[in-house]
């Protein structure tokens, strides 16, 4: 059996890797941060409820918008399907896989005959490139890149429960008939409703704001979490190792915000780009503090991060003014 793509793209952030090799196989060849940043894919969001061990400290928008918002602001034809029924599932990943189209799929890798996860995450994505027997050909970002996993795995990770979960998720593009519109105009669009989204959070855990809640509870996190330590262990790796490029997205962002000013001839923006790899590195600073503390079990590595996440609030909600100006 030939791969519907033999040399697939392998990423950094799981979504937009998805979204890479699905475009390319439909003839749009475009960076991952520029997928990332046309998809308005920054944000920031805090979350910890009861029934959440660890809290959640999040870089990018919500699952599956990313996805919308390319295909709104590429003009593509997004399909997505649901099924409760695991045969149907497949069916239609097969159907499709047969007809030459590399397919999207949401699951929660822990379920996969290769995954060393200790955590679940049914948020997860892969873009289905090959099936031969009763193997799929996934594409997973650094470092696993390509790799095959069972019909009775993959049905297990594609129906797995849990936050942020779908029921067998698939997905597939297609190209308007015609160009695609200005990339400048839609990096101008997609910077200032990044902006505008994190200025104006809907409620208090997300945005800017959600920095400061999370810096103000960051403190308290030796004493109220089960297992303070295992928990800022795991909240550090997410932050930093889980598929966001490194400083919580910040530098996919960057890097994103340097192609925009080619694209647009905003020079600004490369400025702009520059403070978010100093943004970027702060967050890595943070990550490294929470890792220190939980290894230590200290508390003055969390007050240390505390600290910087509310100067980085600040920051980037200055950052974000001057990208809102300059996207008019």
């Amino acid at each position: 059996m030939s791969l519907i793509d033999a040399r697939p793209f392998v990423g950094k952030h799981c979504e937009s890797t998805t979204l890479v090799n699905l475009l390319r196989q439909r003839g749009i060849d475009l960076s991952e941060p520029l997928v990332f940043g046309l998809g308005s894919g920054l944000s920031f969001g805090y979350w910890h409820t009861k029934k959440m061990p660890t809290p959640f400290i999040g870089g990018r928008i919500k699952p599956d918008r990313l996805t919308a918002n390319i295909a709104n602001s590429l003009g593509l034809r997004l399909t997505v399907r649901e099924t409760s029924s695991l045969k149907r599932a497949r069916e239609q990943l097969v159907a499709e896989l047969d007809s030459g189209t590399a397919v999207g799929l949401k699951l929660d890798r822990f379920h996969l005959d290769y995954s060393t996860d200790r955590y679940r995450f049914a948020a997860h994505y892969v873009a289905c490139i090959g099936h031969e027997d009763d193997r799929f050909a996934l594409v997973e970002t650094r470092p696993l890149g390509l790799q095959w996993a069972s019909s009775d795995a993959l049905a297990r990770a594609r129906g797995a429960r849990g936050p942020m979960s779908s029921r067998n998720l698939s997905f597939t593009i297609d190209r308007p008939e015609g160009s695609l519109p200005d990339l400048g105009d839609v990096a101008r669009q997609s910077i200032r409703a990044t902006a505008e989204d994190f200025l104006n959070p809907p409620i208090s855990n997300f945005g800017f704001r959600g920095m400061g809640k999370a810096a103000d509870l960051m403190p308290g996190w030796m004493d109220n979490l089960e297992s303070p330590e295992e928990a800022l262990i795991e909240i550090s790796t997410i932050m930093e190792d889980g598929g966001t490029g490194g400083g919580l997205f910040r530098m996919m962002w960057a890097d994103f915000l340097a192609e925009a000013a080619e694209l647009t001839g905003v020079p600004e923006f490369r400025e702009l780009s520059d403070a978010y790899r100093v943004v970027s590195r702060k967050w890595t600073d943070v990550a490294e503090l929470l890792r220190e503390a939980g290894t230590a079990s200290s508390r003055g590595p969390v007050d240390h991060a505390a600290k910087l996440v509310h100067e980085l609030a600040e920051e980037e909600r200055r950052l974000m003014r001057q990208l809102m100006k300059h996207s008019r």
